[in-house]
């Protein structure tokens, strides 16, 4: 699942959780650790409570794709910024942004379906999950270019899900951050 930051996201997500009682523990997000310490606990507590996993971002990687050979559900959010060695170089609303190329990567590898999920909040105080139509990875003969391409392809999700409701998008992560230029191993 690619996703953002929007509205209530963690009551939307719990919230229409519970009205499928047989997906309870089949749902896991892919999330860093918060500082400080003691809010990480609680907030995965939290998750945990209400029927979410939670993987880690860093070395995560064993974990995820053992969820999703067991058939579960892996969230990413990916409306963070991603430096050189994580990420790749892709358009966001008209702008080269660092965008994590660990979602391409995974879905080019083995074949998992990715489907843009958004929430959001009416004014009544209902809570929305959106499910948009799964996103094929683009082939290339350049693996690289098929990974850019590939995110670019999220990226355009995003912007869609982002469009349809901007005032309940958490945009404080900074998307455009400078991408440094490669520099030379050995000095020169």
């Amino acid at each position: 699942m690619l996703t953002g930051h929007f509205g209530n996201f963690e009551v939307a997500t719990a919230a229409g959780l519970a009205q499928f009682p047989q997906a309870r523990g089949r749902f896991h997000f892919v999330r860093r650790p918060i500082r400080p310490e003691w809010l990480d606990r609680l907030v995965t507590r939290r998750f945990r409570k209400a029927g979410f996993g939670v993987l880690p971002k860093r070395g995560g990687l064993d974990a995820i794709l053992d969820r999703l050979a067991a058939g579960d559900l892996v969230v990413f959010p990916f409306d963070q910024h991603a430096n050189r060695k994580d990420g790749v170089l892709a358009e966001f609303f008209g702008y080269p942004a660092g965008t994590f190329r660990s979602l391409a990567v995974i879905a080019l590898t083995t074949g998992a379906p990715v489907v843009p999920a958004s929430s959001w909040r009416e004014p009544n105080g209902q809570h929305v999950l959106r499910f948009e139509a799964q996103i094929l990875p683009t082939e290339h003969y350049d693996t690289n270019e098929a990974i850019r391409l590939t995110t670019r392809s999220y990226n355009r999700a995003l912007e869609r899900m982002i469009v349809r409701r901007p005032e309940q998008w958490w945009w404080v992560h900074r998307r455009w951050k400078p991408w440094p230029e490669r520099t030379r191993r050995g000095g020169t």
